[in-house]
């Protein structure tokens, strides 16, 4: 048997291809490691010499504490910071998985979130994972101490989930606050929100979901409340804005107009666009003309479609369009076409359980879309009697001649026209 002779200079190239990232500089890898999550970064640090102590460099932890008595990550928590005390960290990610809540001692849960916030960060993730999913969330809080309000000079994102805000200060500052994102948050005074906005004067992208505040009726009562209004008159760097899960009223949504006449992008559920509606029959509204991003999420109202295009008419820039049906009823109006939808519309993505009529809602865009350059539909599942339907929507005659059509479903992939017929199940 012969054997055949390996080319001259495979074996150094493949160990230079394998040395690469050897030859990254220590402050690029450091970097690298930052996104990891504390646990794989010490890992990564026994693949070999040099890697032994880099970890020690990285200015940033990504810890999960299993119950409040999980003493050997706490320690490691308060060595790192020890070590790192004349330096500013730069991210300092902590979560807190609920698996008893009877013990309510969370005197080390709290200390280390203090302890992080007084590391000037610039990036704090804190939150509660709770595996039972339990819908009081009053059971799964973590508390934010009140250094929040007085120790983040330098934070410039901060993302809380199912945690609970202190009464703040008289004197609050977060003059490097770009990002916050806030779900299930608990705020001990139903005002906490409007004042916590209006410090930020860099405020770019703001989440917000699920917000509850306790409200005084009485010397003995407290009551819960999703909290309502919102005040953000005065945040002019705003460019991005996420509402899902505020209950929103006529009497409210005048705070918000000013801001969104002044985003790019924006994500609201669809209860939001029926207040529109409601304003827009008494009121003089403004125009939209920097909104190039839309997000409609947990659509499931019969009125839904009207609603949406009263919105449309009011944002003549529009570029991409996302629709999330929680639901869907059929005999829509498809006659009303606004001008975003017939001039500027490049993008819109139709997310749904099912087919449904989402044929005609694609033949709508379609149909009427000079610009649109994608059209994706998602669905959970795909019957195989939506099969035909399915290559009659690939099929669908479009304004736009740069048009594509994708389909994807959950649980097979993307669809191939003309196709369905001729694969075991249709996706790859």
């Amino acid at each position: 048997m012969t054997l055949k002779k390996k080319p001259v200079g495979v074996d150094r190239i493949i160990e230079k291809e394998e040395d690469m990232i050897s030859q990254l500089p220590d402050c690029l890898l450091c970097e690298i490691l930052l996104n990891l999550p504390t646990k794989d970064m010490i890992k990564a640090s026994l693949l070999c010499r040099r890697w032994r102590d880099l970890w020690q460099s990285v200015l940033g932890l990504d810890l999960e504490f299993n119950s409040s008595t999980d003493f050997d990550k706490y320690g490691f928590f308060n060595r790192f910071i020890d070590v790192k005390r004349d330096v500013c960290l730069q991210r300092i990610k902590l979560r807190y998985h609920i698996l008893n809540t009877r013990y309510k001692d969370n005197t080390y849960n709290e200390t280390t979130i203090d302890t992080a916030i007084k590391q000037k960060i610039q990036h704090l993730d804190v939150g509660y994972v709770d595996p039972k999913r339990r819908k009081d969330v009053r059971l799964t809080l973590i508390k934010i101490p009140p250094t929040i309000y007085t120790s983040c000079e330098r934070l410039v994102s901060l993302k809380l989930y199912r945690a609970t805000l202190p009464t703040p200060p008289q004197s609050v500052s977060l003059p490097c606050l770009k990002f916050m994102d806030l779900k299930q948050i608990w705020f001990v005074d139903s005002l906490l929100m409007d004042m916590l906005i209006s410090v930020c004067p860099a405020l770019e992208t703001l989440t917000v979901d699920l917000l509850y505040g306790v409200k005084v009726s009485s010397p003995s009562l407290l009551n819960r409340h999703y909290i309502e209004r919102i005040i953000m008159n005065d945040l002019i760097s705003i460019v991005k804005l996420y509402f899902v899960g505020l209950i929103t009223s006529v009497e409210n949504y005048l705070h918000l107009l000013t801001v969104i006449s002044r985003v790019r992008e924006i994500t609201i559920s669809s209860d939001i666009l029926t207040v529109h509606r409601k304003f827009s029959k008494s009121e003089s509204l403004p125009q939209f003309h920097k909104l190039s991003f839309l997000s409609v999420k947990a659509i499931n109202n019969f009125g839904f479609w009207e609603h949406l295009l009263v919105f449309l008419e009011k944002c003549p820039n529009l570029k991409s369009l996302v629709m999330d049906f929680k639901s869907y009823h059929y005999g829509l109006n498809f006659f009303d076409v606004p001008q975003c939808v017939l001039s500027s519309l490049e993008f819109v993505e139709v997310r749904a359980k099912d087919m449904a009529d989402m044929k005609k809602i694609g033949s709508y865009f379609m149909a009427n879309s000079t610009a649109l350059k994608k059209f994706t539909l998602r669905l959970d599942q795909i019957e195989e009697e939506h099969y035909v339907i399915l290559n009659e929507l690939f099929a669908l005659p479009r304004q736009s001649m740069e048009c594509e059509v994708v389909v994807r479903c959950r649980a097979f992939g993307t669809c191939k026209p003309f196709s369905l017929f001729t694969c075991a199940n249709g996706f790859s």
